[in-house]
């Protein structure tokens, strides 16, 4: 509604009244604001950090402004809190709506239709720098090795077109685990991935949770490669859980 990011009352437009009022056994200053066809009421606490404003007349919107500091403050406007720093929004919150929680049941069998894999380095001018990658789906196994110059792209690439051999008439997804992808493969992966679909990255609180790509390259054509973590589901290391 191209609201004034303000707390000024001569932001919102021409002032018509300014009163201090009491009601409620409480103290405010009251400002009348006309601004087109809009008039809005704002009343501001004796202390000047809070501000109730209303639109009057067949608009019904109201929201309470909140000085933080000399040059933040937040506006709490339905189910919504936004901070604005400098005339400028900062952040957002809204409050959603979600169903409860329900009781998840329990698989009855094993699924081993995945594939696991991992990426080898060394360190080269001070790089950690992938030289290796291999991945195993229980019966055959796919293995890339990087050329003298440790070419990145030509590694990626020429693993990347491999793994596509797991797919199989009847499955248009398939999943794939690295262990520590969120801190260490999902790093190198990322940016090899752009060039045979569109990325979808998972991420809560900062961590790559898992990498959703759905292929746009001859022969695979919406099929999907999901890239998970299973340190996020078996936190050890390798050796621990071997």
């Amino acid at each position: 509604m191209d609201l004034p990011i303000s707390m000024n009352p001569s932001d919102f437009g021409n002032i018509l009244v300014d009163n201090f009022i009491q009601t409620g056994g409480i103290n405010l200053h009251r400002f009348i604001v006309e601004n087109g066809t809009r008039i809005y009421k704002i009343d501001i606490s004796s202390d000047s950090l809070v501000n109730n404003v209303k639109i009057q007349g067949a608009i019904d919107l109201a929201w309470i402004d909140t000085k933080i500091s000399d040059d933040i403050f937040k506006r709490e406007i339905g189910k919504s809190v936004i901070y604005f720093m400098g005339g400028e929004r900062v952040l957002s919150k809204k409050l959603i709506p979600t169903k409860t929680f329900r009781k998840l049941s329990t698989d009855k069998e094993l699924n081993s239709n995945f594939i696991t894999m991992d990426i080898e380095t060394i360190t080269k001018n001070n790089q950690i720098t992938p030289y290796l990658i291999c991945a195993y789906n229980g019966s055959d196994y796919i293995t890339s090795y990087a050329n003298n110059l440790l070419d990145q792209k030509d590694l990626f690439n020429s693993f990347i077109t491999q793994l596509f051999s797991f797919f199989i008439k009847s499955t248009n997804t398939i999943t794939v685990y690295a262990h520590n992808l969120s801190g260490f493969d999902g790093i190198f992966l990322m940016k090899h991935l752009l060039k045979y679909g569109k990325l979808e990255p998972l991420l809560f609180n900062g961590k790559l949770m898992s990498i959703k790509i759905k292929l746009n390259v001859d022969g695979y054509k919406g099929k999907t490669i999901i890239f998970k973590d299973s340190y996020l589901l078996l936190p050890q290391s390798l050796r621990s859980l071997c």
